[in-house]
């Protein structure tokens, strides 16, 4: 799991909030513990007088720590992200508070105007919405010139002004901006999908899939969410029409469907949800304990991998991104399927290997042709928990201690 080397606290906000997928976002770069308040019920909780004490304005995101409590977003991301996200040198930091403030005042904005009807939030107001395009285009064409020759927004790694930006584009890239639309903006693509793919952004986001057709204004979401109050009328009497017998057609032949994976097997102790969700946001012993008083062998099995072909993994970017495709092809196993992939050596003397939890008693890849593809370029190793030694290797690597392989130092990790 991440190095906490950060700050420890509690962020209240709704589900699904862009402000709070980028403070969560921020935390992992900063190393931080930060935990969603579960209980929170917005326009209850934040409204309550224990809340307002805490936080007088009363509004969300709000977070909460020992050192102090917070109640704006690019403040707490910018507290949890660290000094490296915020810039080294004052033109630097100030630079990156300039675009945290433009995602915040110019983009944001815009993009509600075009989104907001498509959530049947607001109605479909052609003045509003053409006015929003008009004004993410503008903005769209200014940051593609900026980024003409540059990988990111401020320097030569990632800032807080390139998670801002990003998390706020991020429902315009995956609703409203379609193929040709991005053509026009080339190297805001570049940069945003460059953005999107960094591990920190992946463990909070998952993957993010860009539009194929823009979405449109839903006019029966838009009346489901504002109901309108019906008048009492009496209503109207009405002739009784009989309908004419219907001929009798011959039903068609049921499909042939395909059962879900692992259906034949019954419902297991472990959940692979709430095994996530501790690994996430609880501290190793946690983690460990709900592990050790739910996994049944055979329920779920533990498997060792490593790579076949490690004179192959010359150069750490590509072995990046054979991690990356593999994890890409094994989407549809999220919901079976826990693993840590670990590369370790330097450039031209690298090894790729990890440790992975997953349904069933058997290889859990080979449940489904579609999650063979990559596991075939792998040794995989049955590892049986009631052995020391490979419940020691099990418990190493979920609690990030696994600082070398074979002798080779650890490098980089991806986890799925």
């Amino acid at each position: 799991m991440p190095a906490k080397n950060g700050v420890d606290g509690t962020l209240y906000c709704y589900p699904n909030s862009s402000r709070a997928q980028l403070i969560q976002i921020s935390a992992q770069y900063g190393g931080s513990d930060v935990k969603l308040a579960s209980d929170f019920e917005f326009g209850v909780t934040n409204k309550s007088p224990a809340f307002t004490a805490k936080f007088p304005f009363g509004q969300v995101p709000a977070f909460e720590s020992s050192a102090g409590c917070l109640n704006d977003t690019m403040a707490i991301a910018s507290f949890v992200g660290g000094c490296d996200l915020r810039g080294g040198d004052e033109i630097t930091r100030a630079t990156i508070t300039q675009f945290m403030n433009m995602a915040e005042t110019k983009l944001f904005p815009a993009a509600c105007q075009v989104l907001y009807p498509c959530w049947g939030l607001m109605p479909n107001n052609k003045n509003v919405v053409n006015k929003g395009h008009e004004n993410i285009k503008n903005f769209m064409t200014v940051l593609d010139q900026h980024l003409l020759n540059r990988t990111y927004l401020v320097g030569e790694s990632v800032t807080l002004a390139d998670l801002s930006l990003a998390v706020y584009m991020r429902d315009l890239y995956t609703m409203i901006l379609d193929e040709n639309r991005r053509n026009s903006y080339v190297n805001v693509t570049r940069w945003f999908t460059t953005i999107m793919n960094q591990d920190e952004v992946t463990r909070v986001l998952g993957q993010t899939t860009l539009c194929v057709k823009p979405a449109q204004f839903d006019a029966k979401l838009f009346q489901q969410n504002n109901p309108k109050q019906q008048k009492n009328a009496a209503p109207k009497k009405e002739a009784a029409k009989k309908e004419a017998p219907k001929k009798e057609e011959a039903a068609p032949a049921p499909k042939k469907e395909r059962s879900a994976p692992f259906s034949s097997l019954p419902a297991p102790k472990l959940n692979m949800d709430d095994f996530k969700r501790h690994y996430w946001n609880d501290p190793s012993e946690v983690i460990h304990k709900y592990f050790d008083d739910t996994f049944v062998d055979g329920e779920w099995s533990v498997w060792k991998v490593e790579y076949k072909y490690q004179s192959e993994l010359v150069k750490t970017t590509k072995t990046n991104n054979l991690v990356k495709g593999m994890f890409q092809r094994l989407e549809t196993m999220k919901k079976y399927a826990f693993g840590l992939m670990y590369i370790f050596g330097d450039e031209g003397d690298q090894r790729l290997a990890g440790i992975w939890l997953g349904r069933g008693g058997d290889n859990f890849f080979y449940e489904d042709t579609n999650w063979t593809i990559d596991i075939e370029n792998f040794n995989c190793t049955k590892m049986d928990m009631n052995k020391p030694d490979e419940k020691a290797l099990w418990t190493k690597f979920i609690d990030g201690g696994m600082d070398d392989w074979e002798g080779k130092q650890f490098e980089k990790d991806h986890i799925f």
